[in-house]
């Protein structure tokens, strides 16, 4: 019974974080078409390696809790009642955390002084590209959010 539990409970978590297909192109956000977006030249001055915090929603703690309450399951009367539904309190927070974990991304605090001399900093994601100090780099801002792309000649 624990088992068809905790197998039934896997397997919900898999079909709901679904499949992304890749992609040989670069993929924008849908807010990102079809709005103005300056670009402003400069030069990375510092570099430092940080986490873009993860997701913590309803999966990770539905998926403990059940997890969890099953685990917990065994006992008999109102002990073995305490003891189920502690273990989904339990499950739950874990499972929470297990999902802020899984889902965090690396990322770059990116330091840069523009050509105007002011200086920007940006927090993105490495997947879009590593920077090193001294790179010439192109910062694109519009709509509330900045990236920051290489500069090309």
């Amino acid at each position: 019974m624990k088992t068809t539990l905790l197998l039934l409970a896997t397997g919900a978590v898999v079909v709901a974080t679904g499949c992304t297909f890749p992609s040989s192109r670069r993929t924008v956000p849908a807010a990102q078409a079809n709005t103005l977006q300056r670009a402003e030249l400069g030069t990375v001055t510092s570099v430092r390696e940080v986490n873009i915090e993860g997701s913590k929603g309803q999966i990770g703690m539905y998926g403990g809790g059940l997890i969890g309450g099953a685990a917990a399951s065994g006992g008999r009367g109102v002990g073995g009642a305490v003891a189920q539904a502690g273990g989904a309190v339990v499950g739950a927070v874990v499972g929470q955390a297990v999902e802020e974990v899984a889902t965090r991304k690396r990322a770059q605090e990116i330091n840069i002084r523009l050509d105007d001399g002011s200086t920007v900093t940006i927090t993105q994601e490495s997947s879009t590209g590593l920077f090193m100090d001294g790179d010439r780099v192109r910062v694109i801002n519009g709509g509330g959010s900045a990236r920051v792309a290489m500069a090309t000649n």
